[in-house]
């Protein structure tokens, strides 16, 4: 029988290496239903600051790193808001058009109870629009109890780190009963630069704030759960971003009940978000000479779902529906020159209102789901201007410039920007248990996605990219069509009492796939020079990549395994493997994980836990040519934790990340944009963190 390190459902535990932060010791769940299968991260004891962190651990999933607290989720190649991202139940909306703000990182990792990520195709009632897969993250918020007397119970949690002297401290403290529960939580993450080996990382301190609110009811087949939240995030770097974070205040709220009403349950999630988000390129790295920039961007949310389930002898059916409208402005300004004004995105709307439909069913040994879903994506935009100065300003004519910036902007006021999407997905999903241990399972799907606000309404060549980091300006299209995602998965899970290996492939051929492209000439003289003459300015001579449909496809898969060795020693792992490219041109797609595998030794006897993990990364030399993207080594790294159960409420932690103190760059994380760094030069690929001692506790009562 499995241990506390191997469960009857695949669990494995792991250290998950640093980069920019403090990492998890994380126990890595595959839930094998017969359809949904996720897999999952039950954190209990962690050492993030930033929970996108924790999905290196997971196969298929991956990092984009722009910042310690930037990390932008990536599953089988897809990223950014291809994949989606629910806390709590909820929707999270970005603040900034950089995406600094990233969904995952309002869930700080300390508060973290769980991380799932759907294994390959996502079920329509599962978000909105979930072409590149769906995480859920859910936040600590207690137990009930077996008796009507009220319980109050604690738990503080704390954890340092050398490379950075970051600490990451959180407490919640909750009052329970059988029928209710109330509870506050709160944390604070803080670190200076970053270190690797053999020098700085500058501009990657980081400072954040979380308080929260939760309230529980729960009597017969009635639960409600309410969640308020504030998010404070300080000045906070973003080496790979044009700039860095100042602040972001971020109100949030959820509510989540269901009930059963005549065999039926019905549920209903509604989320709030209002985000208000301050940028700047001088607080934390050197002015460039463009001059000081500052911009404040705000982000709104409002999610609704209604969902009802009822079963059957043999599966159930599942309808609803669901709205989401959002909204984005952001304003780039001048601290020395009072009436310079970009209006980067002014009142940018993108409302969605789905119907979706789902039929699981149970033959024998074969179950299927069948799902269908329909959205309406709504979009439009006020109009803009910008006054970037008059007279000369040294060799630069200012009045010139605001003229060729305000022509841009009349022709984007001039344009037809209210603009509506009627997209649809399609899900089958098939699982056949072929005898006790083996099973197989495929599934096909065809899914859309509509352009982001960034990819239809950024006017003006700007490095306003949702996060991609690759230096270029990017301009908007307003007549990109929806991405059309047709995608087939294979594979055979095999399962004993003693260990677990699960292979699993897909193939994902994407129509009108939004890349930026070199822009092509509109034959209007004066805007085409004056996309050239800013594109110019903004990146160093590079020329603007204008968003457009290209043809393309993914195709890779997860070999993951583990077994128990003894009673005392297990061993788990994962070998991941995505390609990405365009089917119209000869080309690769950008920002694709590289070859990679983990293996996590893991002895644990008592009330001691002990993990030593391998990550080996191939090199990846299969790049985007549009982009300009560096080629980067392979690498391999090692890691050692050990955990020690004082007593059943208190636990040490001690371990050592990136044990030989290895120097390498991982091919996700960004180019560096802050100037004056001796160690990293700019447009030079970020290094990985060096070798940096942990050390944690966490006291519960």
């Amino acid at each position: 029988m499995f241990n506390r390190s191997l469960l009857a459902t695949s669990i494995v535990i792991v250290h998950l290496p640093a980069h920019a932060e403090n990492l998890p010791i994380v126990s890595v769940e595959e839930k094998s239903w017969p359809l949904n299968t996720t897999h999952a991260l039950n954190v209990d004891e962690i050492q993030a600051a930033d929970s996108a962190a924790a999905l290196k651990a997971l196969p298929g999933a991956a990092v984009n790193r722009n910042g310690a607290l930037t990390g932008i989720a990536q599953y089988r190649g897809l990223a950014g808001d291809r994949v989606d991202v629910s806390i709590d139940g909820g929707s999270v909306v970005t603040g900034g058009p950089n995406a600094m703000d990233t969904p995952l990182s309002y869930i700080p990792a300390s508060q973290l109870l769980s991380l799932e990520v759907t294994r390959g195709t996502a079920s329509v009632s599962q978000g909105q629009e979930t072409i590149g897969g769906h995480i859920e993250a859910t936040s600590y918020q207690g137990d009930y109890t077996d008796t009507d007397d009220a319980v109050l119970n604690a738990r503080v949690h704390t954890n340092w780190n050398s490379q950075n002297r970051g600490s990451s401290s959180s407490i919640q403290v909750i009052g329970a009963n059988r029928h209710h529960k109330l509870g506050i939580s709160s944390s604070y993450d803080h670190a200076d630069d970053s270190e690797f080996a053999g020098g700085d990382l500058e501009d990657t301190a980081y400072e954040r704030r979380r308080n929260d609110l939760f309230y529980g009811y729960r009597r017969g087949d009635t639960e409600l759960n309410l969640k308020l939240g504030k998010n404070n995030t300080g000045d906070s770097g973003t080496p790979a971003l044009p700039m860095d974070i100042t602040s972001i205040d971020s109100d949030l709220a959820s509510f989540n009940v269901s009930t059963k009403a005549a065999g039926i349950q019905f549920s209903w999630n509604s989320s709030y978000t209002n985000v208000d988000h301050g940028m700047d390129n001088f607080s934390l790295r050197p002015q460039p000479m463009m001059g000081p920039r500052y911009t404040q961007a705000s982000g709104r949310e409002w999610m609704h779902k209604l969902m009802a389930t009822l079963p059957l002898n043999e599966g159930l059916i599942r309808v609803g529906a669901d709205y989401s409208e959002t909204e984005h402005n952001a304003l780039i300004t001048n601290p020395q020159m009072a009436m310079f004004e970009i209006q980067n995105f002014n009142d940018a709307e993108r409302n969605i209102t789905g119907l979706f439909a789902e039929w699981q069913h149970n033959y024998g040994n074969l179950s299927w789901e069948l799902g269908a879903r329909f959205n309406e994506v709504s979009m439009d935009a006020d109009d803009v201007s910008a006054f970037l100065g008059s007279g000369m300003n040294g060799t630069m004519n200012m009045t010139m410039m605001t003229n060729m910036a305000n022509m841009l902007a009349m022709n984007f006021n001039n344009s037809d920007r209210n603009i509506t999407d009627h997209n649809r997905d399609l899900v089958l999903k098939t699982s056949y248990q072929i005898n006790e241990a083996l099973s197989f399972n495929a599934s096909l799907s065809s899914k859309q996605r509509a352009p982001s606000y960034q990819e239809r309404y950024l006017w003006l060549p700007l490095q306003a990219s949702g996060g991609l980091a690759d230096g270029y300006t990017y301009l908007g299209n307003l007549d990109l069509d929806s991405e059309t995602s047709n995608e087939l998965n294979l594979g055979i899970d095999y399962r004993t009492e003693d260990g677990y290996i699960s292979l699993q492939t897909f193939y994902r051929d994407v129509d009108n796939y939004i890349q930026g492209t070199p822009y092509q000439a509109s034959g209007n003289m004066m805007i085409d020079n004056a996309v050239g003459m800013f594109a110019n300015m903004m990146s160093n001579g590079k020329s603007a990549l204008q968003y457009n449909n290209i043809d393309a496809k993914l195709f890779g898969g997860e070999l993951s395994y583990g077994l128990q060795l003894s009673t005392h020693w297990s061993l788990s792992g994962s070998l991941n493997y995505v390609r990405g490219q365009r089917t119209d041109s000869s080309d690769d797609l950008y920002r694709i994980a590289p070859l990679n595998h983990r293996l996590a030794i893991n002895y644990q006897q008592d009330q001691w836990d002990v993990q030593l993990v391998s990550e080996i990364f191939d090199q990846q030399n299969r790049v985007s040519t549009y982009n300009q993207e560096a080629e980067t080594a392979g690498y391999g790294l090692l890691h050692l934790f050990a955990s020690y159960d004082v007593t059943q409420t208190l636990q040490l932690r001690a371990g050592i990340d990136n044990l030989t103190d290895k120097r390498y760059q991982d091919h996700l994380a960004g180019y560096n944009r802050v100037s004056g760094n001796d160690d990293i030069a700019v447009g030079e690929r970020l290094y990985g963190t060096g070798r940096s001692a942990v050390l944690g506790l966490t006291f519960k009562w």
